[in-house]
This record gives structure tokens, sequence and C-alpha cells, in this order.
């Protein structure tokens, strides 16, 4: 006798395609913000379309520009180091039992470690607006990708990594050949979390440590109570977050697994 299928569903989400679907999240999100500023003080939780006019008006006039790049560039380079020490650091934890013995309490450590704190170290080590955001980053960063990364290597399969023994392969080669290639969608889980561990450090460094940046303008913004150009500046953040995901990361994944066309990599987002 058969069985019914007693699943819930729901029909109208479940029906949307992929851009309809994250409009409608969007939708959701700005009707969310409407009800939250219909209940604040108007000065201290602006309306969606006031904050998003003075958000372009800020483009328009060409403020933003200088801050966006200084923001960018401390991204960049702390987000690049994050991954090459995170990646290094995981790759030896998962080959190796004393390096996972090794790392793993600092790794463990690190990701405890409030952001705020390693942007305060960095500052007083490094001084003030010169390497302190980059720094701070990349000690945020770095522990995030190495445990990706680590669990990657150790569900490869380990019949690869005896068979580069027998033919002799150098530790570099047998990275290159086969640990990154299998781990392909950890290191993409990995950049991901990475790339927004380094928007909250730079942006929350920027805040204390610097005379640039988006940081920098929100927090200058809030100290002058004018909140609404804080929320224009917080806006400004999450557009140039959002051009980065779907105008680099989703085309580069796409392109690095077409020849994977028949894998779900829907856990990558």
């Amino acid at each position: 006798m058969a069985t019914k299928d007693k699943t819930v569903r729901l029909p109208v989400l479940g029906s949307l395609g992929g851009w309809a679907a994250r409009a409608f999240g969007i939708l959701l999100f700005f009707v969310g913000w409407v009800a939250l500023a219909s209940v604040f003080p108007e000065d201290l939780l602006p309306f969606p379309q006031e904050t998003l006019l003075l958000a372009w008006e800020f483009t328009a006039s060409g403020s933003v520009w200088p801050h966006l790049a200084a923001t960018l560039s401390r991204i960049f380079w702390g987000f690049l180091g994050g991954m090459a020490v995170g990646v290094f650091m995981g790759v030896q934890m998962g080959i190796s039992d004393y390096q996972r013995k090794f790392l793993t309490p600092h790794v463990m450590l690190s990701l405890s470690i409030p952001h705020i704190s390693w942007g305060i170290t960095a500052t007083l080590i490094f001084g003030y607006d010169i390497l302190a955001p980059i720094v701070a980053t990349i000690l945020v960063v770095f522990p995030f990708v190495a445990v990706n990364v680590w669990k990657g290597v150790e569900n490869i399969d380990g019949d690869l990594l005896k068979m580069s023994q027998s033919f002799d392969l150098s530790f570099s080669r047998t990275v290159r050949r086969i640990i990154l290639p299998n781990i392909a969608p950890s290191l993409f889980s990995g950049s991901r979390l990475g790339l927004a561990m380094s928007w909250k450090a730079v942006t929350i460094t920027e805040m204390f440590a610097a005379s640039s940046g988006l940081g920098y303008k929100i927090i200058e913004s809030y100290e002058s109570i004018y909140f609404e150009r804080a929320w224009a500046w917080v806006v400004i953040a999450m557009v140039v977050i959002l051009l980065i995901e779907y105008g680099i990361f989703k085309p580069l994944q796409r392109r690095v697994f077409e020849y994977r066309q028949d894998a779900d990599f829907t856990m990558l987002g």
C-alpha cells in the first residue's frame, strides 16, 4: 500500500527561480526596514527611500570613491594574506597529524577572539592608518579559511595521496595536482566566509584606526549625530558586497566548476 508524502511544501517560494527568489528576499528586507523605521525616531532610523537617495547623492558627488578605494584596498590585501595563511595551515593540518595537533589550539583561539580585539591589537603594534586594518583582517580571516581547508583535505581519498607518494611527487606538485583541485568547494566556501570576515574586520578597524574608508565615514557620521548619513554609508557597503558576490564569485564559480555540471554546488551559495 502506497504511503502519502507528508512533506510540507511551500508552493509559492518553491516555484520561484533564482533571480525571483533573490528579488523576493530583497523585497522582504525593505518591508522589514520600513516597519522598523515606522517605530523608531526618524533621525535614528530613516526610511529606505531617504537612505538610498542620500547614498546616491554621495556617489554622484564623487565623495564615495576615495573612501571606497581605501576600504577595498585594505580588504584585498587583508583577504589575500588571510587566504594564504589559512590555506597553508589548513593543508598542513589535513595531511600531518603532528601539524594538526600543533596548529589546532592556535586556530581555535583565533576563532574565539572578537574582531575588535584584533583591530585594537594591530593598531597598538602597527600604528594609526598604516597596516592596522590589513593585519587585523589577516588575523581574523585565516582561522576560518584554515578550518574549511583542513576539513576539505581530510575528505580527500587517501588512495590519491598514497599514489602521489608511490610516484614520488614533490610536496608542491602534490598540492597543485591533487590537494587543491579536490578541495575546490572548500576553498570557495572558505573564500566567501573570508571575504565576509574581511569586510567586518576592515570596517571595524577603520572606525578607530583610519582617516579614510567606509568604516571611518560611518563612525564619523555617527559621532556627528548624522545617523541618516551613517545608514547611507552602510547601504553603499552592502551594494558593493552584492556586486562582488554576483559579479565576481558567481561567474568564477561557474567557470571553475563547469566541468562538473552534474554536481550540486548549492552548498556554496
